[in-house]
């Protein structure tokens, strides 16, 4: 009877020390935001449809639809491009709830798909020599 009471002990002792790594951190907590909150508008354009890390990456992945006049392929030329990816990389520098991803050196990939044909329109990539 004592070693099985010995035993219950050391397991409950080993469970309980093991700790998250910040990888099973963000990759739990990306999977929570998307089972509870995706997709989600954010604004008249776009949908998120799921946040993804990647730990063998070291990335955050945000997929988003676009719909109504977004989702039109024509309208993705270099210059749009180029304005989307200054608006992205302003709420990197500026945004207080990726702080904590800045300082674990964590890249952002973007991905823009069609909400219709699941074309992907665009993809930006950001990496800590960027943001830093």
């Amino acid at each position: 009877m004592s070693r099985y009471i010995i035993y219950i002990m050391c397991i409950l002792l080993f469970t309980s020390c093991r700790h998250e790594s910040v990888h099973e951190k963000y990759a739990n907590l990306a999977m929570d935001y998307t089972k509870k909150m995706c997709p989600i508008p954010m604004d008249d354009y776009t949908i998120l449809d799921s946040l993804l890390y990647n730990s063998s990456e070291t990335t955050l992945n945000y997929y988003y639809s676009v719909y109504n006049l977004l989702d039109n392929d024509t309208i993705y030329t270099d210059a749009f491009k180029g304005i989307f990816h200054a608006k992205l990389m302003d709420n990197i520098l500026n945004n207080v709830a990726l702080i904590e991803l800045k300082e674990n050196n964590v890249s952002f990939k973007y991905h823009y798909y069609s909400s219709t044909t699941k074309k992907k329109y665009m993809l930006f990539y950001f990496t800590p020599k960027e943001y830093n």
